[in-house]
């Protein structure tokens, strides 16, 4: 079998050599007969003429063919660049953003509108301005093609709402508040309204995201926010300047006073002079006067008075002391002694100590740990072993003893 393949290969090849010894014979003879028609074999002065033109002419001719095959060889060149490269290319001035195993958004760095390629590098979606991804297990992509919002798949990259809202917001829970014309409505994954309740739209209030089931939107005076369920019905009336999510809490305020509901808005702590903070699987209340408590996720205390911190504090006593150099040799051997001429006062320890309660005000402990004023004051130094320098927020002072009472 392979001596066959050698034979084969052999006879291919004498015939490939017979031909072109034929066709440069053939080439050869027919530039003999030109050369000899045209008298340039002659070594006259004709002769020597048409040799001339005929070599530039050749040589034109053979210019000109090298043109066009260098030319056709850059352009394949280039066709191979862009076929290899140029998409890969067009990436490389594109930043990723992961949006699923099956989608991936690419946005310009210098105002270049972004795009869209699915797993398979195919082009799903161009023209992209921004894009902003859903929530929980939503998967429409609200995005803008620097005009209008629409939203798209991010499993499959392929427009399912076509660009056509003034204004549009993320998915949660199955819907998405949309803007036409001033009004929100809200509408399901496939672009239908299901609820309308005539809300105008306001450009201090953003947002319009469901968390655990309600929305927070603004009542028609646009002075207060409540709760609405995905019937679009008040769930919590709108008698509040502020609400906001916190896991699965809401935190609400009504300008003065705010409370903690749960998901299903039933009240954890109610309303009270207090900012709430949830965090850590606990409720920590600053209150009114600057305190702080902690209490659990079901609003029980437990611990009616923390602090962030507490400090011993330092006065400078009328005990003068001189400071002293000691010198060393190499095996640490004492060498001699040198005491300085200026004197510093021997500072002395006061009998309160400076605890901090909400970040940035003070109070003042007595030794055993008992509160001798609340944390009232911007700033507290001892100038004495039991008077101490407190200033309120306004920079203005006071002067106390260990007891809390004010000294004149």
């Amino acid at each position: 079998m392979m001596e066959e393949t050698k034979t084969k290969r052999r006879t291919l090849g004498q015939a490939l050599g017979l031909f072109w010894q034929g066709l440069t014979g053939m080439i050869t003879g027919v530039v003999d007969g030109i050369a000899t028609i045209l008298g340039m074999r002659d070594e006259s002065r004709y002769g020597r003429v048409i040799r001339r033109i005929v070599g530039s002419c050749f040589a034109v001719i053979m210019s000109v063919f090298a043109l066009v095959v260098a030319r056709a060889l850059v352009e394949e060149c280039v066709d191979w660049w862009h076929r290899s490269f140029g998409e890969r290319a067009e990436i490389w001035r594109y930043s990723e953003r992961y949006l699923s195993r099956e989608a991936t958004y690419f946005h310009g760095e210098y105002g270049d509108m972004g795009f869209v390629r699915d797993k398979n590098g195919r082009k799903t979606l161009d023209g992209v301005a921004w894009i902003a991804k859903p929530l929980g297990t939503d998967s429409l992509v609200c995005y803008s093609d620097g005009e209008k919002r629409g939203y798209f798949n991010m499993f499959t990259g392929e427009v399912v709402i076509e660009p056509r809202y003034d204004r549009a917001w993320i998915f949660s829970d199955g819907l998405a508040a949309v803007e036409n014309e001033g009004w929100i409505r809200f509408i399901d994954c496939e672009g239908n309204v299901v609820i309308d309740k005539g809300m105008p739209y306001e450009s201090g209030m953003e947002g319009y995201v469901f968390h655990n089931g309600h929305c927070v939107v603004r009542h028609d005076s646009r002075e207060r926010v409540g709760l609405i369920d995905k019937q679009g019905e008040w769930a919590l009336a709108p008698n509040y300047t502020d609400i906001q999510p916190v896991d699965t809490f809401w935190i609400v305020s009504d300008g003065e006073e705010q409370a903690v509901l749960t998901a299903g808005l039933k009240t954890v702590l109610p309303l009270a002079k207090a900012s709430y903070l949830i965090s850590e699987g606990a409720i920590f209340a600053t209150m009114h006067d600057h305190s702080l408590r902690k209490y659990d996720l079901q609003g029980n205390v437990i611990d009616a008075f923390c602090v962030r911190k507490v400090e011993r504090l330092i006065y400078p006593t009328e005990e003068l002391r001189y400071n002293v150099t000691r010198f060393y040799d190499d095996e640490d051997n004492l060498v001699s002694e040198m005491e300085h001429d200026e004197a510093v006062h021997v500072p002395g320890t006061a009998r309160c100590m400076r605890y901090e309660a909400e970040s940035g005000w003070y109070g003042l402990f007595d030794p055993d740990g008992r509160v001798v004023t609340s944390p009232a004051y911007r700033s507290i130094e001892a100038i004495g072993a039991d008077c101490y320098l407190c200033k309120n927020g306004e920079g203005y002072g006071v002067i106390l003893n260990g007891k809390g009472e004010s000294v004149r």
